[in-house]
């Protein structure tokens, strides 16, 4: 059985540099094989298979040794798997010249499929703090980051590969987010976080990364405090004597969020608090974020919301629609306080001056529930211990209370010892 090889070129009356090619026959399967080399077809001798002897081809006593050497490893493979009776396939032929020209490598994963399937398999990955599964939120963020990776990418015209993630890309891709994309720094934190995230879950899985990217000590990330505001329990009870009768979505929706500022729990927790939830004078609950089970006193406005419904399951409504009716109710209820919000974004400080009510979210309820509980006076680790947090330094964030309302609640302590 014979075995034939012939170097060729894909097109032999092109004017421009083709491509030589390795043409094996045998046992009638046919392996056709780029070489790693280019010649001018009137520069190629098609009976000697080799490259001519011009000037223009500098190169040619070297690369013409090359072909040769490839041809006659070629040959040399087939004549081996006969010898030893084992297997010979044109698969099997280009794998051994793959590793005979050296193209042979460890296939390197690719960044954005690596990344499309950590995604998609998110929702069936368990969060090892919680012991829960992925939230749907948390899965949007990434899909989000994803986005804006793709489009970074694009803009810096470089595409992203595990190898060449460094200390370059996250400083390049928070300028893309910053004066591209113009984004406030903690938007910007945010998605730089998501990313270092997904570096170390890939190193997790053996994925070479460069220690840099993902130590926070050699990039630190600009934060600033949020002007994030509270209801204090005057504008609380505006609320609550609201006439919604008329508007049965508001209506559900004022209750719900009263339910958080009286509890302190997120809107995961308020908007799934269960009958069984309710034990006597108090609300027993597992957070959802956390895992954590707390135990709340049960408000005089709680049990009357709850007495409303029955003492059954509490209307559900999407967050994203929670957030705009809630500010619909606060601007009803004429919470009108004019209120300055610095923030930074797109690189520059912006200043504005808004009505409270354009501030109001469902985490103002939480908020809310801690500040004025602080500014009654309760001891900051009793709140905790009703809030679910662990970290003094995370619960003062919540805690919104101007210079003159902290001089107060000293004032009313210097008052009782006298």
């Amino acid at each position: 059985m014979k075995f034939n090889t012939r170097f060729n070129l894909r097109k032999a009356n092109s004017k421009k540099s083709e491509k030589i090619y390795l043409i094996c026959r045998f046992r009638g399967e046919r392996l056709v094989y780029p070489t790693s080399f280019n010649v001018i077809p009137k520069h190629w001798n098609k009976e000697k298979e080799e490259i001519r002897n011009v000037i223009e081809e500098i190169e040619r006593d070297s690369i013409n040794k090359y072909l040769r050497d490839l041809k006659q490893a070629a040959k040399s493979f087939y004549t081996n798997a006969i010898i030893n009776n084992t297997p010979f396939t044109k698969e099997i032929l280009k794998t051994e010249l793959d590793k005979w020209t050296g193209k042979t490598f460890e296939e390197k994963p690719i960044f954005k499929s690596w990344l499309t399937n950590y995604i998609k398999d998110s929702n069936e990955r368990i969060n090892p703090k919680t012991g829960r599964k992925i939230s749907y939120r948390t899965i949007q963020e990434y899909n989000t980051t994803f986005k804006y990776l793709k489009e970074f990418e694009k803009e810096n015209k470089e595409e992203i590969q595990f190898e060449n993630i460094n200390l370059n890309t996250l400083k390049d891709f928070r300028d893309f987010l910053t004066s591209v994309k113009g984004f406030a720094v903690n938007n910007i934190a945010k998605h730089i976080d998501n990313l270092r995230q997904f570096l170390r879950a890939a190193q997790l899985e053996g994925i070479e990364i460069n220690p840099q990217a993902i130590n926070p000590a050699h990039f630190l990330i600009k934060r600033e405090n949020a002007e994030n505001i509270y209801l204090n329990e005057n504008e609380l009870k505006q609320i609550e004597d609201l006439d919604l009768s008329e508007n049965a979505t508001l209506d559900k929706v004022r209750d719900l969020f009263l339910i958080g500022c009286f509890s302190g729990l997120r809107i995961s927790d308020f908007t799934n608090i269960k009958p069984y939830n309710i034990k006597g004078n108090y609300i027993e609950i597992v957070q959802f974020k956390t895992g954590n089970k707390v135990t709340i006193p049960l408000h005089d406005v709680v049990r009357k919301i709850f007495k409303k419904y029955d003492n059954k399951a509490l209307p559900k409504i999407s967050d994203q629609k929670f957030n705009l009716y809630i500010k619909d109710i606060a601007k009803k209820a004429k919470i009108k306080e004019q209120v300055e919000k610095q923030q930074t974004k797109g690189g520059e400080k912006i200043v504005q001056v808004l009505e409270k009510w354009q501030l109001v979210t469902s985490h103002t309820a939480r908020r809310s529930f801690a500040t004025n509980a602080v500014k009654r006076g309760i001891p900051i680790q009793v709140v905790m211990r009703i809030t679910g947090h662990r970290k003094e330094s995370v619960f003062l964030k919540y805690i919104k209370l101007n210079h003159f309302e902290f001089a107060e609640i000293m004032q009313k302590h210097l008052q009782q010892q006298l």
